[in-house]
């Protein structure tokens, strides 16, 4: 997929420095038209679907679900720069959701780092820590004035402090909705068409309140097949890809998932993972 466009750098040694202490990094990335753009094929596609629900997350790259006119995002070369700046060369997406909400919606999660999926047996300590090299990030775009990802910064270098673990208890996985505020955790205010990269280990939590305004916002995950995946590479549903679904999509929509079956078929490691991870979306935070 990395290969269809000449391939450049945006981020500065900097900002790559910033990222790896910090676990997050903002880029404004799409311009007015795009925002338009996207937000009137979100809107068309629940026309068409005639989708009342006030709230959805919809995985946007998966058949039954596609929205066609915002799935050519996954191939922007800035967003897919940014994270070769992060990650290393060849960068395949896994994870693509579209977070909708009306004005007036509750949201509200509580602390947590990605690891909802994983048994708690398996959650090893080692993976938050400055040694770990976790070969994955993800990002938020929104196509609104979207407020709602906090997160404690440098929380992904290192296991949980004394006011984080009195907040999570005996778990690693997430606090009570109505636990304490952590009082490092920071807002993340972005303005239509910035993009939020974060290292989902870190804490951090998805939290509107009562939303004022509408949230339009595109969730993506990217892995990079330069290193051994790690255990969130394995979130879009690859088993329902056809041949059929493939050639039906735009051509660099189409190439980009190709390249990420060729990647899950050299790692039938990370099997167990995306089961895991089906059964979380299926059980936990419910998808439509």
């Amino acid at each position: 997929m990395t290969q269809l466009t000449p391939q450049h750098t945006l981020l500065s040694d900097a900002e790559r420095a910033s990222f790896r202490e910090h676990g997050y990094l903002i880029r404004k990335l799409l311009d007015d038209a795009s925002i338009g753009r996207y937000v009137a094929a979100v809107e068309e596609a629940r026309r068409e679907r005639g989708d009342v629900q006030r709230m959805s997350n919809l995985q946007f790259l998966q058949p039954g679900k596609a929205i066609r006119g915002i799935q050519d995002i996954i191939c922007n070369e800035e967003i897919l720069a940014v994270c070769r700046d992060l990650l290393g060369d060849n960068i395949i997406v896994d994870g693509a959701s579209l977070f909708y909400g009306e004005a007036g919606v509750d949201y509200r999660q509580g602390w947590h780092r990605d690891v909802l999926q994983v048994p708690d047996e398996q959650i090893d300590l080692s993976w938050f820590s400055e040694d770990y090299h976790y070969n994955y990030v993800q990002m938020n775009m929104p196509l609104t004035t979207d407020g709602c990802l906090w997160i404690v910064p440098g929380s992904h270098r290192r296991q949980l402090d004394a006011q984080e673990r009195a907040v999570f208890g005996n778990t690693e996985k997430m606090a009570p909705v109505d636990a304490p505020e952590l009082s490092n955790g920071k807002q993340i205010l972005l303005q239509p068409g910035e993009a939020v990269f974060y290292n989902n280990y870190a804490v951090h939590r998805g939290w509107g309140g009562v939303l004022k305004d509408k949230r339009i916002t595109i969730h993506m995950g990217f892995h990079s097949a330069q290193y051994p995946p790690t255990l969130h590479f394995g979130v879009l549903d690859h088993t329902e890809y056809s041949l059929d679904y493939l050639s039906s999509l735009a051509p660099c929509v189409r190439e980009a998932l190709r390249a990420h079956l060729v990647e899950r078929a050299r790692h039938p490691e990370v099997n167990v993972f995306h089961a895991y991870h089906q059964q979380f979306l299926k059980q936990e935070f419910k998808t439509t």
